[in-house]
């Protein structure tokens, strides 16, 4: 079985950011190491805690934060018609965010992470484009109002026809 083809659920996390829309991140809890004499203080918590969640804690307050009101300045979910992003790159909360609503959400396959989580695994849909070329192709046929679905090819193959009938 392929690593893509693996079924995967959502993390915590994700699932955090999905349901309460406040930012979110975890931890792992590992076992004790062995005390080091030449610690810098700087590291003590880290040290002492075994879960790294001060250093967490201090990326999470560096974390794009969820408004409620404009300031006039801030990029709005809405104001976003589309976004390009690796295929196996969708768990963003950014891009859960978009999910969610009318904005097209652009995968590309040619761009395969190591995170590999596609739209399929979290249950949205996505426009897939095999390069970065092709997703600007659809990025300006959206931009001219054509559907992208127009411009590929869909030709029904030749069937016979029996001229006795």
């Amino acid at each position: 079985m392929s690593i893509r083809s693996q079924e995967q659920k959502p993390s915590l996390a994700i699932l955090v950011v999905r349901t309460f829309r406040v930012p979110c991140a975890h931890a792992p809890a590992l076992s004790p190491l062995p005390l080091d004499p030449e610690l810098s203080p700087r590291s003590a918590a880290e040290e002492l805690g075994h879960t790294f969640l001060p250093c967490v804690l201090v990326g999470l307050s560096r974390a794009p934060q969820f408004v409620a009101l404009s300031r006039g300045i801030d990029l709005w979910r809405e104001a976003v018609d589309a976004v390009v992003i690796p295929e196996s790159a969708c768990g963003g909360s950014a891009v859960l965010s978009w999910s969610q609503t009318s904005t097209q959400i652009i995968t590309v396959s040619d761009n395969w992470t190591t995170l590999n989580v596609t739209p399929e695994k979290l249950g949205f849909q996505a426009i897939r484009a095999q390069s970065y070329g092709e997703a600007i192709g659809i990025l300006a046929a959206m931009r001219a109002g054509v559907d992208h679905l127009a411009l590929t090819p869909q030709i029904k193959p030749l069937t016979w026809v029996n001229p006795d009938m």
